[in-house]
């Protein structure tokens, strides 16, 4: 580059070589401003094209605290679904209370995507004798 406005400045200067001057100034034009242009537009579109073949996402909502009922009807409505992962026995909660899930709620998921829960319940099934 330096080598190149070198000699533009010199031929320049003097004033003579005049098409040698618009030669190069052609050249630096195409290799400095018309090629990285070119690249750029092909990957501003490869970008785009990539963007577009991504699954559409949703958020997960918080679902903790609900009935299994009431939370696969707000997942339903996120365009999510909902998968039991684990009962858990706890007297202080009424039964089929969403305990805990997983993705946790505020995270971008595919929709359709399966939103794990444990549940509560109240039959104590403790290890055998």
């Amino acid at each position: 580059m330096r080598f190149l406005l070198g000699v533009l400045v010199g031929y320049s200067l003097r004033g003579k070589q005049k098409l040698l001057i618009r030669f190069l100034v052609t050249l630096a034009l195409v290799v400095y401003v018309v090629i990285p242009a070119i690249a750029l537009l092909g990957l501003s579109i490869d970008v785009q094209r990539e963007r577009r073949s991504r699954p559409a996402q949703t958020k997960v909502p918080v679902i903790k605290g609900l009935t299994y009922e009431d939370a696969e009807r707000k997942l339903h409505a996120a365009n999510l679904k909902i998968r039991l992962l684990a009962t858990r026995y706890d007297s202080a909660l009424q039964p089929r209370l969403i305990i805990d899930q997983v993705p946790a709620p505020g995270e971008e998921v595919a929709v359709g995507y399966s939103v794990g829960v444990t549940i509560s319940r109240k039959d104590f099934a403790g290890p055998g004798p």
